[in-house]
């Protein structure tokens, strides 16, 4: 059982939990994708002549400025048609196989490449009879996604050898490969397959494909198969690479002539025009050069944020090895997904100081990936760049080579870091992103590489250490947390996606933590950063959007990273029982001041946002992510929006929006009854844009009693999920369990059972039975704490009642497990500074015995000064 958490999206959006029972259930994950984008969709029509490309590939193509030759100009070796029909070799029967030809056929106004137009078999591989393969392949048959995956490679090949500049801005050596067509791509345990995928010559995986592309024969339809299968594949790459910006979809449809630019962004999406490949076959290349050739921005990674290519095992005490719950991965290795910075077997790493062998993590790579295809992929991809079984390489003889990558440890002692909006193009292949390790790999292992990459604040250039915490999903604030250092110092970067109604509402979080600035156990802010794409221009999703339908108004985006300090544990990391009722006493206390001090309320109290902070002072409670705070209105009203997130809100809350939901549920409903009698052709699918609001604009009641009855089902969910200290997960929930009742995707639902909860004294005990035994200690806290809540919603409840609560309960706890971890966190902190003693000293003597060899192979082979000297300075 995978948890997906997400705070309620201004009104727009309402599903803030998602539940997988299957992982691996593509049809359930295609539902739940298109539920997440319902009438977040926008379609283009027919493009200008001012913008042949249209608006949306207008924008993401803009920083691709190289001029390309036309289509008809394109030549290819004839030997090289690796699939031809019978029209194509009666044309060129006379032609030997190094004779060049055009791609192109301008007066038929068709490719010298027998593209499939009639629908696939059974199989897809019934093509012998529209098909045959060239002399040099072996007699077989080939699916229609390995012809196209073979001719976009050709067409790759043509535009590198019509013009060298594009070899040389390549970024990777990339290549269209259809051999996940009909096997699960590894790198997520829900098995989709698609047709064809952009990469580097290593491993196919979500987290490292640039492009995906579907085919279809019939027309296309968003909310048909193909439509469905492309939001899942979006929903994958944007989740195994947090850092994208968008993730880019191809579709080709109606006998695969018309093709289809699908944009996923934290917007929703947008959908290009469609082009005939046949009759505008320059602006088609055009799209295949962009992606192919073009900087990484043009398939939506983002040039303020690099990762290190290769990486130095991390010698420094790991603090903060957790796995955050809204991305827990559904399997764990042995060694915690303690991996390397790369699949790729060619990459080297250096020493671990702390025993750990390159070998160790490189086999852990293999352990994390799917067995059944991570090497005979890598294998078949070495020497074959499509990746498909029936192809030649596509490099050989009249096809340039893309730049081989340079070796690691060729003029580098350190890791390989650099930015791309600071070096050239070709460089490039030294920091790129599709090779980069997966969030659900290096950041939470002891032996987590850092540093692993830069980020930008403006001018200011920070080094990632790690990843501490990604989101998950497509629309919403898609929050990356980065551990940074700057000048020796670490910081927190939280890149988001802010609702941008205005700036107030952007730098909301800004404005609040400045007017808490100093308020103990509150986030400091040390700066912040609108992000900006390469133009210069800020980094808004709505610049992708030609126009603005209804149901898409106020879902535009920002991008924004705040830098802030200091860095704590997450709240279920806890070590101590009396350190987990701590840290709740402490954020009780926070809320207090906010209120009480500053009249702020925090509005969102997760499971997530409660953290623990090791400081001198003692105090242990820390409550972050005050992006939906407010300043308090005399009638306690609010934009619904930051209201909370689902498994935590409060009775009250969640009752006046599941009113909500079903005005907005009824209202939809009636609107569709009446346009199904007027015209039912017309209805557009759910998925689509429309100009009715998902939701009116609406306000709810809320105040801190609100948010202290959200702190006790933090509380209650951790006792449930978890068995003991550090994050150590009880069991999966079962169908009946509270956990699973709290979160119901039916928000009236989950109010009446949270209601029941506090009503029914069965429920209550229903609580203590799902208990670990571990928290048996807490049960009384757990039912004095109900007692006075169960009344919240008439008579709310205040912080010295909870405050009270908790301090009594406290102070019955018995210090002894305190104790005990204390002095291990003590004798772990002595054997790592032993450690770390011992291995200067050895380096010491290492360096000492280096420093006086020369000159005792001088005394024994009468070598020169000169000649000792050099060999000092290589040693």
């Amino acid at each position: 059982m995978a948890f997906f958490f997400r705070t309620i999206d201004n009104g727009i959006k309402l599903l803030s939990l998602v539940s997988i029972p299957e992982v691996t259930d593509v049809h359930t994950m295609n539902k739940i994708t298109s539920d997440e984008l319902n009438r977040l969709v926008t379609h283009e029509g027919s493009p200008e002549a001012s913008q042949l490309l249209g608006h949306l590939l207008s924008e993401i193509f803009q920083p691709f400025t190289e001029p390309l030759p036309n289509v008809c100009d394109l030549k290819i070796p004839f030997g090289k048609i690796i699939h031809r029909n019978n029209h194509i070799n009666e044309k060129f029967s006379e032609t030997s196989p190094d004779t060049l030809v055009p791609l192109y056929d301008t007066e038929a106004k068709t490719w010298n490449w027998a593209l499939p137009v009639d629908p696939p078999g059974d199989d897809d591989s019934s093509l012998l009879g529209q098909v045959e393969l060239s002399e040099s392949n072996n007699p077989q048959e080939a699916t229609h996604k390995e012809i196209f995956a073979a001719f976009l490679n050709a067409l790759v090949g043509c535009f590198a050898a019509s013009q060298p500049k594009l070899v040389a801005m390549r970024f990777a050596t990339s290549s269209w490969s259809a051999a996940n067509a009909h096997k699960a791509l590894p790198g997520s345990d829900i098995k989709c397959k698609p047709d064809i995928v952009l990469s580097d010559n290593i491993s196919a995986k979500w987290g490292n494909i640039r492009v995906s592309a579907e085919l279809t024969h019939s027309r296309y339809q968003p909310a048909m198969r193909l439509g469905k299968a492309a939001d899942t594949h979006a929903y994958l790459m944007m989740s195994e690479q947090p850092w994208r910006r968008f993730a880019l979809i191809l579709s080709f449809t109606d006998e695969y002539r018309h093709l289809r630019v699908l944009m996923y962004d934290h917007s929703g999406g947008a959908v290009s025009p469609r082009f005939n490949i046949y009759t505008q076959p320059d602006i088609f290349s055009h799209i295949i050069a962009a992606i192919t050739f073009g900087s990484l921005e043009c398939v939506g990674y983002d040039p303020t944020v690099s990762f290190s290519r290769t990486v130095a095992v991390s010698q420094s005490k790991d603090i903060c090895v957790y796995r955050p719950i809204k991305n827990a991965s559904a399997r764990c290795t042995t060694t915690d997904n303690a991996v390397a910075a790369s699949t790729s077997d060619s990459l080297s790493f250096s020493e671990d100081p702390d025993g750990v062998s390159s070998n160790a993590l490189e086999s852990s790579i293999s352990d994390n990936s799917d067995e059944s295809s991570n090497d005979s992929t890598h294998d078949s991809m070495q020497g074959n760049p499509s990746g498909s079984p029936t192809h030649d390489s596509m490099d050989e003889g009249y096809f340039p080579a893309p730049p081989p990558p340079v070796h690691p440890t060729a003029t580098h002692s350190g890791p390989l870091v650099s930015l791309a909006s600071q070096v050239p193009q070709a460089e490039m292949t030294e920091s790129i992103y599709s090779v980069t390790p997966l969030p659900s790999q290096f950041p939470y292992s002891t032996q987590s590489p850092e540093p692993c990459g830069k980020i930008h604040i403006g001018q200011t250039i920070y080094t990632i250490k790690r990843i501490l915490f990604t989101s998950q999903g497509l629309v919403g604030r898609g929050t990356i947390c980065y551990l940074v250092t700057l000048d020796d110092e670490d910081c927190i970067i939280k890149d988001h996606w802010v609702v941008d109604k205005d700036d107030r509402v952007v730098l909301n979080e800004i404005k609040m933590l400045e007017l808490m600035d100093g308020v103990p156990g509150i986030p400091k802010l040390v700066d912040y950063w609108i992000v900006e794409r390469s133009d210069g221009m800020p980094d808004v999703t709505k610049k992708y959007r030609k126009k603005e339908c209804r149901s898409t108004q106020g879902t535009s985006r920002t991008h924004v990273r705040p830098v802030l300090k200091p860095c704590g544990r997450p709240l279920h990391m806890f070590r101590t029982l009396k350190e987990f009722v701590r840290a709740l006493r402490d954020i009780v206390k926070i809320q207090q001041t906010a209120v009480e001090e500053h009249q702020i309320l925090h509005q969102d109290c997760s499971l997530n946002n409660a953290m623990i902070l090791d400081d001198i002072s003692g105090r242990e409670g820390f409550l972050i992510d005050w992006e939906f705070a407010v300043c308090i209105a005399a009638d306690h009203k609010y934009p619904l929006g930051g209201t909370g997130t689902v498994p935590f809100m409060s009775r009250g809350l969640l009752n006046q929006v599941s009113v909500i939901q079903q005005e907005a549920e009824l209202e939809s409903q009636e609107k569709k009854a009446t346009r199904g009698r007027k015209s039912v052709e017309k209805l557009k699918t759910p998925k689509s844009s429309s100009d009715s609001k998902a939701l009116p604009v609406s306000y709810v009641l809320q105040t801190f009693s609100d948010d202290l009855e959200s702190l006790f089902f933090v509380f209650a969910w951790a006792c449930i999920k978890f068995c003991g200290p550090n994050s150590m997960v009880h069991k999966e929930c079962s169908p009946n369990s509270l956990l699973n009742q709290w979160t119901n995707l039916d928000l009236g639902s989950c109010a009446t059972f949270k209601i029941t909860f506090f009503a029914n004294p069965t429920d209550g005990k229903h609580l203590i039975d799902e208990f670990h035994p571990y928290f048996n200690p807490l049960i009384p806290l757990t039912i004095e704490w109900c007692r006075v809540l169960v009344d919240n919603m008439i008579h709310p409840v205040t912080f010295d009642t909870i405050l009270g609560v908790l301090n009594s309960h406290l102070d019955k706890l018995p210090d002894d497990e305190e104790l005990v971890s204390t002095v291990n966190m003590f004798m772990n902190d002595a054997v790592i500074l032993t450690c770390r003693v011992k291995g200067k000293q050895i380096a010491s003597e290492s360096f000492s015995v280096a420093a006086t060899t020369p000159k005792q192979q001088k005394s024994r082979h009468g070598d020169t000064e000169s000649d000792s000297s050099a060999s000092g300075s290589d040693t």
